[in-house]
């Protein structure tokens, strides 16, 4: 049964230059439509009860793009619908991302008594030269002033998302300890705001965006590594120091406010995704639904569920899911869980990489080092490639 819901809004007020999601700009005629089929789409799941078995839901989590961009209206219109065609439990997290330029006092009032009672703002920095190159379209007072708004409207659990690792102009590079500093500031700024959880991602430039040509080309110069790494290293110190539990790679919170559905998410649990591009897993499959929202919005209002793929993960894939996805927390994972065949090549992978400081394996738990989570990539990647070894021999 799954208790885990994700609804995608895939609208934008303009794409960030590092951006590599499907996401659109919003028009009006196109929101309401989008929105139309959004609860023609969780009406046909309820339809379809045999294949996707929602029990009472334990997570609503509305993501983007931008969804604080659709009206109060639209947004009352969709968890009206979830909750009329669900159950959800009294106590479920519910969760809307927003950027701070759609953030209001009224809006954020609107949206908690639409039954919203978690938010993540996706601030990223407090230096308005770092929002100018990430291309964002609010400036840091703008962030403040959304934070504090969302707290005087009465959220008790808001999440701010933050970047490091953010790229200078070729003009304009500062030296380790200005780029060091400037980070430091934006984890000030986000500790007098007071968040209940806090997320702390490294910039990757990823290719076929206006961010990575930029790098390419020589227009934006990135940190160094090392500089990169003491920002990390500066966030896990500084944050715990605050009270924050550090619980996966990038995730910080204060005691018992961990994103339960993003948990879902790293310890492999099943959950349903709504909208255009959204996906889900279940039953041992991963699907996504369709990335265009003209055709997504037609097929769904044909009463057909718009799915375009769907894949299944058995075996070897679905341990190494779980590892990758498993060793993102702090907590690591339980090889005595594992299959048994497979514990041999995990601990033999534990032990080469806990000789170089990486990992620990302590009473069957493997979890990543200090130095592994910088590194984690690298680190999941080596173990598995002990897998696959152990699969071919």
């Amino acid at each position: 049964m799954i208790n885990y819901l994700y609804i995608h809004i895939p609208f934008c007020i303009k794409k960030c230059v590092y951006c590599d999601f499907y996401s659109i700009p919003l028009k009006p005629r196109i929101a309401e439509d989008y929105t139309d089929a959004l609860c023609n789409e969780i009406k046909l799941r309820t339809l379809s009860s045999t294949k996707w078995p929602l029990a009472e839901l334990r997570t609503v989590y509305i993501g983007g793009g931008t969804p604080t961009i659709l009206n109060e209206k639209d947004i009352s219109k969709i968890l009206d619908t979830v909750r009329n065609q669900y159950s959800v439990r009294p106590e479920a997290e519910i969760t809307i991302e927003a950027n701070p330029e759609t953030i209001t006092l009224e809006k954020a009032e609107a949206l908690l008594k639409a039954g919203i009672n978690r938010i993540s703002i996706g601030v990223q920095s407090f230096i308005d030269r770092e929002l100018s190159i990430l291309g964002r379209s609010h400036n840091a007072d703008d962030a403040v002033k959304a934070v504090k708004d969302t707290r005087d409207a009465g959220f008790k659990n808001i999440s701010i998302d933050l970047i490091y690792g953010i790229p200078s102009f070729k003009f304009q590079i500062s030296d380790f300890k200005s780029q060091i500093r400037n980070w430091e500031y934006s984890l000030q700024k986000t500790l007098e705001l007071n968040p209940e959880h806090l997320s702390a991602y490294e910039l990757t430039p990823e290719k076929n965006t206006p961010l990575y040509e930029d790098i390419k080309s020589g227009r934006l110069i990135m940190p160094d590594e090392d500089v990169i790494a003491e920002m990390y290293y500066s966030a896990i110190d500084t944050l715990t120091r605050d009270g924050y539990n550090h619980y996966e790679i990038s995730n910080f919170a204060k005691p018992e406010y961990e994103c339960v559905h993003n948990l879902n998410y790293w310890n492999r649990g099943e959950y349903l995704g709504i909208g255009s591009g959204a996906h889900s897993f279940f039953n041992d499959k991963r699907s996504c639904n369709i990335k265009d929202v003209s055709r997504y919005v037609e097929i769904a209002n044909k009463g057909e569920i718009p799915l375009t793929e769907e894949t299944g993960i058995t075996g070897d894939e679905a341990l190494k899911e779980t590892i990758f996805l498993g060793l993102r927390k702090t907590d690591g994972i339980d090889i005595s869980m594992l299959p048994y065949g497979k514990r041999p090549a995990i601990k033999k992978a534990a032990d080469e990489l806990a000789s170089h400081g990486l990992v620990e394996l302590d009473n069957n738990i493997f979890r990543l080092t200090r130095k592994g989570l910088l590194l984690s990539n690298e680190v999941i990647v080596k173990v598995l490639l002990y897998i696959e070894e152990s699969r071919l021999s």
